[in-house]
């Protein structure tokens, strides 16, 4: 990353797209030359900010949909413009725009925002980039590991910092040395937030909805906003890390001070919809940011299928005809509100039923694809998909699921307090999708969820995945508890945690002893090839996914191609991470096997 190469061209999209977001055209009476702009004012930055902060929720949430399983696509072909969408070679790919965005998008208005905000001595602005930049910093170390920070525009709004005109290409720090300046940020924003020199400063400017689209610039939204992101940041300490009474309880502080907190609101970017920027990235609209280089791309949902793993093994997505027509689509009731069931004719019968493929095999000749669901809900109730919906950068279920893991991994009587906070977040998570209160909700229930004394951390995480659904954390959570299931032999707390063991047996009848089929979290059929067959990636020959290396999963993405591998290269090599595909490999620092609650039958050591 060249830190001052696309600067220029940042505060150019800041004033361009700001005014599209806003209207003003005062922009023009600061600046020497409306064609070569200088400075941005704070309330035309703010928009374009707070914009970008949903947009990286999606970058990071469009490949994570995809590497945790949950969708795959239609096509056959090992190699794909989107990298993921057939056979995830992510080495031919030219750029990543998680990494952009947020280095250029976020790290470079965010710096500029500070600076103009404290020659105006307006801290509301500057609390708010502050918050927006630490979000950011956390979805992309999450991807991608070492980073740039002290040496970048991250650090580059401190006062008298050295870094500012840096001309040269910062250095990677370790990710532990990330999440210490994190948890830092964070600590040292919300003391801020409940400042009143900072919050009651007389020099603060008013932030309209205009310019703040989350909390209309109401700073007791983004204390607690950030109060949520620090239980964020924590949580990744579990189940690997740092696991113990102690964190746990750290933990479960962060939430309660996050939700005690009488101006908590979830943090949602909410769409209006209309044309261009004003539809949900997610929507059928599919817009696309088109502002110098391919800053976004337009959804795959058009051409997306659920997997087997999430559609049949975690929805329970019925598979007979008796089953469909007893019960509807899936023992999960929220299935309907994700996704529309299409009708699936063959001759002269017609069944409505959840569709699905096994991860990455490609769609039979036989098939169309609209005999499978419809991703974008049409019928649903789905508010991530719709044109009018939104980006969700942190919700309520989120948050009691943080504290349920907590709860869990504290032991004792909290063991008891994680299923009860299990059951609250998903409660919570079918209010968001509107599902109704009746006998199928109950159902399931009573199958998934029956009582404390069978209750188990796969159980937890299991509906957390459903519940993240389009979500960044989906996938986070997934590399935290490393694939774990039976295919490749770890385990936690003596469970396999992305093994399913209630699913329907195709019967005619709603009993639980009928669901007690198992479906386990799978390694995609058609990763690339080259890269993924290698020595290390199956524990035995003949290719027996029973016996799957426990090394042979997607943990990180590479760095972005087209800045690091043209200014960094050198930097890349000392990482391991220049044109490597074991790099890909590569657990991040939460994910590392490090106390005795997992457990792998495998041999082969962890990388």
């Amino acid at each position: 990353m060249k830190t001052n190469k696309f600067k220029y061209l940042s505060i150019v999209l800041t004033v361009i797209f700001g005014l599209l977001l806003t209207g003003c055209e005062d922009w023009l009476d600061i600046n020497t030359s409306k064609d070569k702009p200088s400075r941005v004012p704070p309330d035309q930055s703010l928009p374009l900010l707070v914009f970008y902060a949903s947009q990286l929720c999606y970058d990071h949430a469009e490949y994570g949909v995809y590497l945790s399983q949950a969708l795959t696509t239609g096509g056959r072909a090992q190699v794909s413009s989107y990298g993921y969408k057939s056979g995830w070679e992510f080495l031919s790919m030219n750029r990543h725009p998680q990494w952009r965005r947020h280095y250029y998008d976020i790290g470079v208005n965010g710096a500029e925002l500070i600076k103009e905000a404290e020659k105006i001595n307006s801290k509301n602005f500057i609390l708010i980039a502050r918050t927006i930049m630490l979000h950011s910093t956390l979805l992309t170390t999450d991807a991608f590991g070492d980073m740039p920070v002290k040496e970048s525009y991250l650090l580059s709004y401190l006062p008298n910092s050295p870094f500012y005109s840096l001309t040269k290409s910062p250095a990677f720090d370790p990710q532990t040395d990330v999440y210490e300046w994190m948890l830092q940020e964070a600590d040292e924003l919300i003391s801020l937030y409940n400042n009143p020199d900072w919050v009651n400063n007389p020099d603060n400017k008013t932030i309209t909805k205009q310019m703040d689209r989350m909390f209309e610039g109401d700073l007791g939204k983004w204390r607690a906003f950030t109060k949520a992101l620090k239980a964020r940041i924590l949580i990744r300490k579990l189940p690997n890390w740092d696991n113990t009474p102690a964190t746990c309880q750290q933990i479960i502080d962060a939430v309660d001070a996050a939700l005690n907190d009488s101006s908590y609101q979830d943090a949602i970017y909410k769409y209006d919809g209309g044309s261009a920027e004003k539809n949900c990235p997610w929507g059928p609209a599919q817009p696309k940011l088109n502002l110098g280089w391919a800053q976004a791309r337009d959804n795959l949902l058009t051409e997306a299928i659920p997997s087997k793993f999430f559609a049949y093994a975690l929805l329970g997505a019925y598979t007979s005809t008796y089953a469909s027509s007893a019960r509807g689509p899936a023992l999960d009731p929220r299935a309907k509100e994700l996704m529309t069931p299409r009708i699936y004719e063959v001759g002269d019968n017609k069944t409505t039923l959840i569709r699905y493929l096994e991860n990455n095999i490609g769609m039979p000749t036989t098939m169309k694809i609209t005999n499978f669901p419809d991703l974008y809900a049409s019928e649903g109730k789905n508010p991530y998909t719709k044109n009018d919906g939104y980006i969700m950068l942190m919700s309520e279920e989120e948050l009691l699921f943080i504290k349920a893991e907590a709860q869990y991994w504290k032991g004792g009587n909290d063991t008891i307090n994680a299923y009860t906070t299990t059951v609250e977040a998903v409660e919570r998570n079918m209010n968001r999708l509107q599902v109704p209160n009746d006998t199928k909700k109950n159902l399931f229930f009573q199958i998934r969820l029956p009582g404390p004394s069978s209750f188990t951390i796969a159980d937890l995480m299991q509906q957390k995945y459903v519940a993240m659904y389009l979500q960044p954390e989906q996938w986070t959570d997934v590399r935290r508890y490393n694939y774990s299931s039976e295919t490749n032999g770890i385990k936690y707390d003596n469970t396999y945690v992305y093994t399913v063991t209630t699913i329907h047996n195709g019967g005619r009848t709603t009993k639980p002893e009928d669901f007690n089929v198992k479906f386990s979290l799978r390694r995609p059929y058609n990763l690339y090839e080259p890269y993924w067959c290698t020595a290390d990636s199956y524990a035995g020959e003949g290719r027996n996914e029973s016996q799957l290396s426990p090394n042979a999963w997607i943990m990180r993405l590479n760095y972005d191609p087209e800045t690091e591998d043209k200014y960094n290269v050198e930097t890349l090599k000392e990482l391991g991470a220049y044109k490597n595909p074991d790099w890909l490999k590569k657990r991040m620092i939460w994910a590392q096997k490090n106390n005795n609650k997992v457990s792998c039958s495998n041999d082969i050591p962890w990388k």
